[in-house]
């Protein structure tokens, strides 16, 4: 992302593009295929994630955005600098050809920064989590103090993730009272940082067979109308659940003739109590076939008891997974399997549990020493990077 050339060009570029926002711009294709929040997504790209493109002066002060995209340049060049070009040769001769071009990524977030790093080509990413994608409207009215304010703290964030690689549920639950809908913030950055464009923005909930069904400007409006009627945290949880779930379309960028791919996020709790109560998520990941996978910070979910149903989903579909220690653990995997480990591993930095930091221990003991040179997700207990592939034989 070389976002320091892009800094002046964001100053002057604004009349390049004016972007209508209001809501009776919004515009909405057959109703099956619900509404497209493309004006906001493009602001959104240009303003917050910095992708170099003009953006409607009146309505966002320009030395405000300069300054926030030269500070964010001055972050993703060290990244560019200390984890990409470390992590994408890494990659491109890590990940096999011949890989399913769906990949899943569980308890995942908007982490386009580190799935594209790994899966450039992907044709569908879909991510799970609990955070939702955030209401893209409210951006578009911020006065200049409510705008810095909201990209400063959206800096730090980054700032944080790409120094640690992982995110920190505290650092996330900072974000969740602010206008700007992080989780679409993010994937932008990771866009842009890539070298892809923003094409659509859809949000949509899972349909009960498991399909999607997108929003209309209907269910828009009724869900407004809820939400009018709801004050704090209430209010907070039915806009979540209004815009939690989204559909962003995307492709190389500058390159109107490539091929269109598809990030998706879906907001749900993967545990196997909410699973059993509403299985429309899992009917949803259940459609796609075989497929690619990734995770990494994730809480060492995937190691426990409760987590079964996401955890045989991944080991009835998965033919390739990348991971940190976060991922499927040893114990769980029959002959069938085969791991390969990276980095350093003994015990974990978090709690996991025992039989997972045994079998994890034991593999990287048994394996020859496959250095890692970035961290790739939580260190191990020691600090090490560490990293591991999980695949059929």
């Amino acid at each position: 992302m070389r976002r320091l050339s892009h800094a002046a060009k964001v100053a002057s570029a604004a009349a390049l593009l004016l972007l209508a926002l209001s809501p009776a711009a919004l515009a909405e294709a057959p109703a099956e295929q619900g509404v497209r929040f493309d004006a906001e997504l493009r602001a959104l790209s240009a303003v917050v994630a910095c992708d170099g493109r003009g953006f409607d002066e009146a309505r966002f002060d320009a030395k405000t955005v300069a300054a926030h995209c030269e500070a964010l340049g001055e972050i993703f060049g060290r990244y560019d600098e200390q984890w990409l070009a470390k992590a994408r040769p890494f990659f491109a001769e890590l990940v096999p050809q011949g890989l399913p071009k769906t990949v899943v990524y569980p308890f995942g977030g908007a982490d386009l920064l580190t799935a594209l790093a790994i899966y450039p080509d992907l044709t569908e990413l879909t991510s799970l989590s609990l955070e939702a994608g955030g209401d893209p409207r409210p951006f578009t009215t911020l006065d200049r103090r409510k705008l810095n304010k909201s990209l400063r703290l959206h800096r730090q964030f980054l700032d944080k993730l790409v120094t640690v690689n992982h995110s920190r549920t505290l650092d996330l639950a900072r974000l969740k009272g602010d206008p700007l809908p992080s989780q679409i913030v993010f994937a932008l950055v990771g866009l842009a940082t890539h070298g892809y464009e923003p094409v659509s923005l859809r949000y949509f909930r899972v349909a009960p067979e498991g399909g999607l069904h997108y929003l209309t400007a209907a269910d828009i409006a009724e869900g407004d109308a809820a939400v009018a009627r709801l004050a704090g945290s209430k209010r907070n949880r039915k806009l979540a659940e209004l815009f939690g779930s989204f559909e962003l379309t995307f492709r190389r960028k500058g390159a109107a003739a490539a091929p269109i791919q598809t990030y998706r996020h879906i907001s749900a709790n993967l545990d196997d109590a909410h699973i059993a109560a509403d299985p429309r998520v899992l009917k949803h990941l259940q459609a796609k076939g075989k497929i690619a996978a990734m995770t990494k910070a994730a809480s060492y979910l995937l190691w426990w008891r409760n987590f079964e149903t996401v955890r045989r989903f991944l080991l009835d579909n998965v033919q390739w997974m990348v991971s940190d220690s976060t991922g499927i653990p040893p114990n769980y995997l029959d002959d069938s399997w085969e791991i390969v480990t990276y980095g350093r591993f003994r015990a974990t930095a978090i709690r996991g549990s025992k039989e997972g930091e045994a079998a994890y221990r034991e593999a990287w003991s048994t394996q020859p020493r496959r250095e890692l040179p970035f961290m790739f997700g939580y260190p191990s207990k020691a600090q090490h990077p560490h990293l591991v592939v999980t695949r059929r034989k």
